[in-house]
């Protein structure tokens, strides 16, 4: 009869394969994968670039014959026509604007990998803070689940007179903060998943799990080779120098315009209308030369000088900001290497006390609360020591992002 109810009540306790039968595991490639197929933000570049395409088109549109067809009802003198006009030659005015909108497409593919670089690394900083999250959640449980047995403990011996009511107080004092910081662990958590489904494109529930990521390699930099890459190899200041390049083929193309005229051919087959002796066919080569538009085209050459100008010094400010921001991220990798190393530390003591505590208890030698607090301080150290190895991996990750290529580990 024991057994049968064992095994009844073995029956009702779900399987942890039927608990986690709505999730599945999320690698961080997967996750990387799917945000560069769902995110919003690549599909707003995905038409810039098209835009861009388009205006390279258009600009090329010149160098093809332009026809017209012209009807009028009644005819009245020939006005009625089928016309041709092909440019022949405007003094290098169309090939300098088809250079610089080729540029401005350049940028935007450029400014793309850019978008999509920065959401491979949001990704990557969601993904790591997610599982670092978790993991202090777990030992915020355990630390409250310390303090609640430490709790009960207290009230007892002051039910038998051996602990003061002012412990009592000290022991619900203590229990709240812990419940507390487990109300702000559970909302921490919440909140990076939130960010994580955000940018992976998912609407509801996140029903994914996470895959620990805990194996890493410490980093070997030289600072000033860093430097130099980055400034080799960001693609912000390959974009900048790439507008830069567009403006100046504008400016090429502006003044081609202000200072020279378009020669083009035209021919031209006129209906018969009234007052027409026959319909007739006309061809001939023109030259247009604008004379006077209220210096529209001068303040239009002064413009993208001066946007020029403007463009040349958020060059040379681009590059400080480079140097200064690989310079901080280099710092930060360090501290959170050393970090990696206090926290590793933390853990291996924290590991050791616990088997101490653990045979004690065994033998009778310490009681309960004694060995879930060992049990406790090795679940805080644990979170602890995994969040440096995310916050390593983060600022490995922030370093890649600021140089423009992958560290080698």
């Amino acid at each position: 009869m024991r057994k049968l109810i064992i095994f009844m009540l073995f029956l009702l306790i779900p399987s942890n394969n039927y608990a986690n039968e709505s999730s599945r595991v999320l690698t961080l490639n997967e996750a990387i994968n799917m945000a560069l197929q769902n995110n919003p933000t690549l599909q707003v570049s995905d038409a810039a670039v098209d835009i861009m395409k388009a205006k390279v088109q258009n600009a090329k549109s010149n160098l093809y014959p332009h026809l017209e067809f012209r009807f009028i009802l009644p005819f009245v003198e020939r006005e009625s026509q089928i016309s041709m006009d092909q440019l022949i030659w405007d003094f290098w005015q169309t090939p300098n604007l088809i250079k610089a909108t080729r540029a401005q497409l350049e940028s935007a593919e450029i400014e793309k990998s850019i978008t999509k670089e920065d959401l491979i690394l949001e990704t990557k900083i969601a993904y790591y803070t997610t599982l670092a999250q978790e993991h202090i959640l777990k030992a915020t449980k355990k630390i409250l689940a310390l303090n609640e047995k430490r709790l009960e403990q207290i009230e007892n011996l002051f039910n038998l007179g051996r602990r003061s009511r002012l412990d009592v107080t000290k022991a619900k004092v203590e229990v709240g903060n812990v419940r507390l910081s487990l109300i702000t662990a559970e909302n921490n958590l919440e909140i990076a998943k939130n960010r994580l489904a955000t940018l992976l494109g998912i609407e509801g529930d996140f029903n994914y799990e996470l895959q620990d990521m805990l194996e890493y390699k410490i980093v070997n930099l030289d600072l000033d080779q860093a430097i130099e890459k980055a400034l080799r190899l960001r693609p912000e200041l390959k974009n900048l120098m790439v507008k830069e390049t567009g403006i100046e083929y504008n400016i090429k193309a502006l003044k081609n315009k202000l200072y020279y005229p378009q020669i083009f051919g035209r021919a031209a087959y006129r209906f018969e209308g009234e007052g027409a002796t026959g319909p007739d066919f006309i061809a001939g080569i023109g030259i247009r030369f604008p004379i006077f538009k209220g210096f529209s085209d001068l303040a239009s050459v002064r413009e993208a000088q001066a946007k020029l100008r403007q463009l040349e010094a958020n060059i040379k400010a681009t590059r400080e900001q480079i140097k200064a921001e690989v310079k901080e991220l280099y710092l930060n990798l360090k501290l959170a290497e050393e970090r990696l190393r206090v926290t590793e530390l933390s853990k291996q003591s924290a590991e050791e006390n616990f088997l101490l505590a653990q045979e004690e208890y065994r033998l009778g030698k310490s009681s309960i609360v004694d060995f879930m607090e060992s049990e406790a301080l090795l679940a805080e150290t644990t979170a602890n020591y995994y969040k440096s190895i995310y916050d390593y991996k983060i600022a490995i990750a922030q370093l890649e992002r600021a140089i423009g290529e992958k560290i080698e580990q």
